[in-house]
């Protein structure tokens, strides 16, 4: 019986200075290279290695009931790079402005929440647990220091948007946005909204 390697995650930095890669492990793949990020320096040609990551196990922020099957549900499905929370003279966060400076943080999307590594001090210095009751965190984008999430309530079909400043070690959402809602089945984790909102 063969297994099939799962595809790699690629996230590309919007000022275009490094590209981030983690190849997921296969079942019983153990703690090898299943856990690294590698940054690239996406300004050469042949992209040399600047720096990797290391993925926090699934053990070391939850229960250590553990087994293989939870694995490919908290398993990243998706990464996105992030850069400095953009203020304004009047403290107000300004999401429009410098989006394209170099970035100080990637976040990694699970089925559940995002884990953000701050590129500074190179570790991942913080989680954000997005999905809450029975809701279903569905994809994640960024500008500036702020993390957008898509969250779908199953039960009600209705989606919101999370703000959270990715610069604060906080999960509180900055503002939450009602985003309409979809049909049943049209949003599902790390899939995206697959339907037409109402």
């Amino acid at each position: 019986m063969s297994l099939l390697t799962p595809a790699p995650l690629i996230a590309r930095s919007s000022d275009g200075s490094l590209i981030g890669v983690h190849q997921p492990g296969g079942v019983g793949s153990g703690s090898g290279s299943a856990g690294l990020i590698r940054c690239y320096d996406g300004s050469v040609s042949n992209g040399s290695l600047k720096f990797t990551l290391r993925v926090p196990s699934r053990n070391h922020n939850h229960n250590h009931n553990h087994n293989d099957a939870d694995d490919s549900h908290d398993a990243l499905r998706k990464l996105v790079f992030a850069g400095d929370a953009n203020v304004d003279a009047d403290g107000h966060v300004n999401v429009h402005v410098d989006v394209d400076g170099p970035p100080k943080f990637l976040c990694g999307m699970t089925s559940s929440s995002v884990v953000v590594w701050d590129l500074d001090r190179g570790v991942a210095s913080h989680s954000i647990s997005v999905s809450g009751g029975d809701a279903v965190l569905c994809d994640v984008a960024a500008a500036g220091g702020m993390l957008f999430a898509l969250v779908r309530s199953p039960s009600t079909g209705k989606c919101r948007v999370h703000q959270y400043d990715v610069t604060k070690e906080k999960e509180t959402p900055v503002k939450k946005i009602k985003a309409g809602s979809v049909g049943a089945g049209a949003a599902s984790a790390g899939g995206g909204a697959r339907g037409v909102a109402r």
